[in-house]
């Protein structure tokens, strides 16, 4: 029974003595302030934007062809090559448009090479046929003129009528013949160019169906509907006994079939405030800026891009907490985006590093630019800065010589630099390790108080 008594005594002082420790540890502090040391180290000033994983590639797979799925071959998730089959219709519709059209472009065939046949005589035999015939009748017509006009001069006492009629009636047969021969070689010449128009139309009649052939045999060689791109199949809209209607054959285009990504290339795609555009502007590469030349582009290997700007930009993710993103601005567009009144651009960043593979696309992400840095500085905390005696910005230290427990305070001032919210650069002032106050003890706390009512 005793050594029971002792043991609840020693709990209830062990009680006590924490108790005290913790309500006591509170007012200590109010009455002896808080200090932090200044430290060395670098401070970074960030652009803070929010944005969305997105795939440097985003291709829709749709059917050249009409046919019944009969086949699929991948599904979401699956990493693909550009070439890899991921979908298959029955051949059959587009095998007879193959065959409709191959026989099409067969009588196409015959036409043009009978016209071209027409073409050939008229600019080869028929011309020379004509042109054969006034040259027989030319000598003719001149040997009934000297006929004619031999008769012509004999004396009439002489001359027979019937000869004299018959002669003259030669000579104009014989011109007859000759004009009309020779009104045979101008119909044979305009021949030609008809026979020449023709001759294209058909021409070109064959050259359509061809194209037709080649289009109907490549729609049947797309019953293999591939993948266009190295990358992952995110998504499959259709299953097998779904009849496809190619995208030659509708006014849409064509239903979209599936989507793959270019996982390669990781981009977060940024919302830049406005008020903050103009300082990403300011660091980001020359690539990056809107009106560069076209020629001007981000380098492919991304280690030389890395090389040639300042600062990577951060990224972070909620569902990757603990992991590390870092990124390379590619572009900036100069057309603002507008909702509710605020005014955002939008920055696209190339994802660096292995660890890329981890983001999906539609993650929201945080992001953080580098806007100004400065290394190896010294920084105070920002709880410590405070209004001086005179209004300028300073801190306060624990005072030279001073004993500890009066807890005396002294005011420096200070020039300070750039700020990040936690820290901020101390440009002249104070010196590496010293103390400063972040919460002033009771007494300085009271002093203030008193000398701000003061001055109301």
């Amino acid at each position: 029974m005793k050594n029971a008594i002792i043991v609840v005594l020693l709990l209830i002082v062990v009680v006590v003595g924490y108790y005290a420790a913790t309500t006591l540890r509170l007012p200590m502090e109010n009455v002896e302030g808080k200090t932090e040391r200044i430290i060395r180290g670098d401070l970074t000033l960030p652009i803070n934007a929010t944005g969305e994983v997105k795939p440097g590639l985003r291709v829709e797979i749709k059917s050249e062809a009409s046919g019944e799925v009969i086949e699929i071959a991948k599904r979401p998730g699956d990493r693909v090559k550009a070439g890899d089959v991921l979908i298959r219709l029955q051949k059959d519709d587009e095998q007879r448009s193959v065959d409709r059209a191959t026989q099409e472009l067969q009588i196409a065939e015959a036409r043009m090479n009978s016209a071209k046949i027409v073409l050939e005589l008229a600019k080869g035999a028929e011309l020379a046929t004509a042109q054969a015939q006034v040259a027989q009748l030319e000598p003719q017509v001149e040997y009934a003129k000297y006929r004619k006009d031999r008769l012509g001069k004999f004396d009439p006492s002489l001359k027979n009528e019937e000869e004299t009629v018959q002669r003259d009636t030669e000579y104009f047969r014989q011109l007859a013949l000759l004009e009309g021969a020779k009104a045979g070689v101008e119909k044979a010449k305009l021949n030609i160019p008809r026979a020449e128009y023709e001759y294209e139309q058909y021409k070109a009649s064959y050259e359509a169906a061809k194209a037709t052939l080649g289009d109907a045999q490549k729609r049947l060689d797309k019953t293999d509907i591939v993948s266009p791109i190295n990358g992952v199949v995110a998504n499959i809209n259709t299953q097998i006994g779904a009849v496809i209607q190619g995208g030659k054959t509708t006014l849409t285009g064509g239903t979209v079939l599936g989507v793959v990504l270019d996982d390669q290339k990781v981009l977060v795609q940024a919302e830049v405030d406005e008020s903050d555009i103009g300082r990403v502007l300011a660091i980001a590469p020359a690539w990056a800026r809107p009106g560069r030349e076209a020629a001007l582009q981000m380098p492919a290997d991304m280690a030389k891009a890395v090389e040639q700007i300042e600062h990577v930009t951060d990224i972070s993710v909620e569902s990757f907490r603990e992991e590390e993103f870092q990124g390379v601005i590619e572009r900036i567009y100069p057309e603002p985006k507008s909702l509710s009144n605020v005014v955002t651009y939008l920055v696209d960043i190339v994802v660096i590093g292995d660890n890329r593979d981890l983001l999906l696309s539609g993650m929201r992400a945080e992001v953080s630019f580098t806007s100004e840095h400065v290394s190896n500085v010294l920084l105070c905390p920002n709880d410590a800065i405070r209004d001086g005696p005179n209004g300028e910005l300073g801190v306060y230290i624990p005072k030279p010589g001073s004993p500890p427990s009066e807890h005396e305070t002294q005011f420096v001032a200070c020039k300070f630099g750039l700020d990040n919210g936690n820290y901020n650069e101390v440009r002249e002032g104070l010196q590496e390790g010293q103390l400063v106050y972040t919460k002033l003890p009771i007494k300085r706390e009271e002093k203030d108080r008193a000398k701000k009512s003061s001055r109301g």
